[in-house]
């Protein structure tokens, strides 16, 4: 559970990592419907070279006192061992397009907001080297993982 670091904003969340998936194309269903959203023709993403993507799926409740939204951007780092990946402004929309696919499909993304006691799907896109393979995830409590105050206060989860 992380709460807001801010006394005047109620904002809770509960997490929980469903899945991490590496050195995967991203879900063809949801490329396709991004695709198919803007009438674009159809080709998958590419990581970077010598990079693999990974998608951190996480199913986030809305535990606190109003409508809010969360998602991954800034938020969110995946490791490996004592290395800290982000999320860049590329991977940032691919991640919108899962929340997307996903709104479509369920109606309740925590990227777009969801009242108290309700929960949804929300994933996150990394790129970390080809082979390696995610270690932990830092939550932050903050809208930024680092500050000029350096890092924000967080969970730390293990992955397996």
């Amino acid at each position: 559970m992380i709460a807001s670091n801010t006394a005047d904003d109620p904002s809770r969340w509960r997490f929980t990592v469903t899945d991490v998936s590496c050195g995967k194309t991203l879900d063809p269903a949801v490329t396709a419907h991004a695709a198919d959203s803007v009438g674009a023709p159809h080709s998958p993403p590419a990581p970077e070279p010598g990079k693999q993507f990974c998608v951190l799926a996480i199913d986030v409740e809305n535990i606190g006192k109003k409508q809010n939204s969360w998602d991954t951007s800034s938020t969110v780092s995946l490791n490996v061992g004592d290395t800290r990946y982000t999320q860049s402004q590329t991977d940032d929309e691919y991640s919108s397009e899962y929340a997307q696919y996903w709104q479509d499909k369920t109606n309740t993304v925590a990227t777009f907001g969801v009242n108290p006691g309700s929960k949804g799907p929300t994933h996150g896109v990394f790129q970390i080297p080809e082979g390696e393979q995610p270690t932990t995830a830092w939550f932050t409590s903050s809208t930024a993982i680092e500050t000029v105050n350096g890092t924000e206060p967080g969970y730390l989860v293990t992955l397996k």
